[in-house]
């Protein structure tokens, strides 16, 4: 009984360690080989080329005007949606089933919201 256990026991011991180790191997980076270095193609030119110039920044307040301009006209589709959700809903009769319009509409009312609050934060 007790040759049983031992056997058993050092095989389990040495299937652990194998296995173990063979983690261990996977996780070395480059299993051993020096990396290779290769420069970024797109900043390559010419000899004798000038670099590019940086692109020019775009003016801040462009940007905040408009993003609030795409703001209220998002804010004006949801106030659509928003009536059109309420009409559904007085339409129909809710207390059973809900229309996939009606669903839908409020899929497309909470991603619009979260478009006009990504909106709001840049």
């Amino acid at each position: 009984m007790y040759n049983s256990r031992r056997t058993f026991l050092s095989v389990a011991v040495s299937i652990a360690a194998a296995a173990a180790t063979g983690a261990a191997q996977s996780q070395m980076p480059n299993s051993g080989r020096m990396p290779s270095y290769e420069p970024n193609p797109a900043s390559r030119r010419p000899f004798g080329a000038e670099p590019a110039e940086p692109a020019p920044r775009a003016n801040p307040r462009e940007i905040l005007r408009a993003n609030q301009e795409d703001i209220k006209k998002d804010v004006a589709r949801l106030t659509q949606l928003v009536s059109e959700l309420q009409k559904g809903l007085d339409e129909s009769d809710t207390k059973d089933v809900l229309s996939l319009d009606v669903i839908h509409k409020t899929e497309e009312i909470e991603k619009l919201a979260k478009q006009i609050r990504g909106l709001i934060r840049s």
